[in-house]
């Protein structure tokens, strides 16, 4: 576990659903507000196909570094090719915080070297039609140190904003 590396991410409660055809299941501009309060002035790591989804290109007030293992450049962010580089990236930068915002592989690759794990869980009547998934965790290595109540979009659906720090 690093102390620097945490992860934020939008997931269905139950299946852990984040995705579809490359795109977020659900639009949640409140969300998203928190996703940019939260990782404002920090450094952010996705995967390339996650990158070619943001509106602005590199996202605002963020170091972005995109792990790929295309040779594909993107201007003004930094590439990295493998888990092992960001990883010393996070030890040689211990004062940074690096949040881990997807995709699914990515999110696979760091799940067990994150301190802290952002989640805004959306309530889930029914499974979501969803091509990407957040790995499931242990709630049990787990405290949460922080929980929101439930919020409600413009479609009636509901999420709650959960912190969760490993133990």
């Amino acid at each position: 576990m690093y102390n620097n590396i945490y992860m934020i991410v939008a997931a269905t409660e139950k299946s852990r659903a984040i995705g579809i055809d490359g795109q977020m299941l659900y639009h949640l501009p409140e969300e998203l507000k928190y996703f940019k309060e939260t990782t404002d002035g920090h450094t952010i790591v996705c995967g390339r196909r996650t990158y070619h989804t943001f509106n602005k290109k590199p996202l605002p007030n963020r170091k972005n570094i995109v792990l790929t293992r295309s040779n594909e450049k993107f201007e003004n962010a930094y590439t990295m090719n493998s888990k092992e580089e960001v990883l010393d990236y996070a030890e040689n930068h211990p004062e940074e915080l690096i949040f881990i915002v997807g995709g699914d592989n990515v999110y696979s690759q760091f799940i067990n070297h994150a301190k802290r794990l952002y989640v805004t869980e959306i309530e889930e009547n029914f499974p979501a039609l969803a091509d990407s998934f957040f790995p499931r965790f242990d709630p049990d290595d787990y405290t949460v140190i922080s929980e929101s109540k439930s919020h409600k979009n413009e479609d009636n659906i509901s999420y709650k904003y959960v912190v969760y720090e490993k133990k």
